[in-house]
């Protein structure tokens, strides 16, 4: 017997150290094809450009900024105009009029804010999914593979990594495909996709006082009764 397995045949003119190069250089490859799932800074402020569309009212462009610690379970989340976001925008008469608007998670407990018009309203809790994403959110997601990104606010491309979560809806997320991974776009499908800004990234929230309620702010008024946040619960 020549003790190598038939199931394995070397081609002629290989040895067993050549083909054993080979396939370890083959699983580097597909490794880095399909890197670790994404996990998320536990701290960052980030800028994004946010499209919305709806049947009959057509696609409507916000900005933005997002605001994340994950350490003290709190993120904030303003709109230039929040009138086309689903929480923002379905809360009442909200809907009918472009206003900036802020959402803010606090100790569990998601709260709406309206600067212009001095106004805000608790949305809804944790225990009903309004509580803060956890840096591994997307473990578990599907690989999708890479693909070119364009930023739509300076035309930049970008070689990506692309992952779908399943929640409500598929959420397609991007990232750049070098150490760094820094996240370039989350689609909430079918209608609402934000654009993040790489350059903007920075792994810090530098005015904690983001986080704090205007002092007009009643945090136990509750949001409309026609209104996603009281859908939700």
């Amino acid at each position: 017997s020549s003790g190598i397995n038939a199931e394995w045949p070397l081609r002629p003119g290989t040895t067993m150290l050549g083909t054993l190069v080979f396939v370890t250089m083959a699983t580097v490859l597909v490794t880095a094809e399909q890197p670790a799932d994404p996990v998320w800074p536990t701290k960052f402020t980030q800028d994004f450009t946010e499209s919305f569309y709806y049947p009959i009212l057509g696609t409507h462009t916000t900005t933005g900024t997002f605001y994340y610690d994950y350490a003290n379970r709190r993120y904030r989340i303003d709109r230039e105009n929040g009138r086309y976001d689903r929480y923002c925008g379905l809360n009442g008469a909200k809907f009918l009029h472009d206003t900036p608007c802020t959402q803010m998670v606090l100790d569990g407990v998601r709260y709406l804010v309206y600067p212009d018009v001095k106004e805000c309203c608790r949305c809804c809790t944790a225990e009903h999914g309004c509580g803060i994403l956890k840096p591994t959110w997307l473990s578990g997601a599907k690989y999708l593979g890479l693909k070119n990104y364009t930023d739509p606010t300076n035309q930049n491309i970008y070689t990506a990594h692309s992952w779908d979560q399943a929640g409500l809806q598929s959420n397609i997320y991007m990232e750049t495909a070098d150490t760094d991974r820094k996240m370039l776009q989350i689609d909430q499908q079918p209608n609402d996709i934000q654009n993040y800004h790489p350059e903007s990234l920075i792994l810090d929230v530098t005015d904690p006082s983001v986080f704090e309620l205007p002092e007009w702010c009643d945090p136990s008024t509750k949001c409309s009764v026609v209104s996603t946040c009281r859908a939700v619960g």
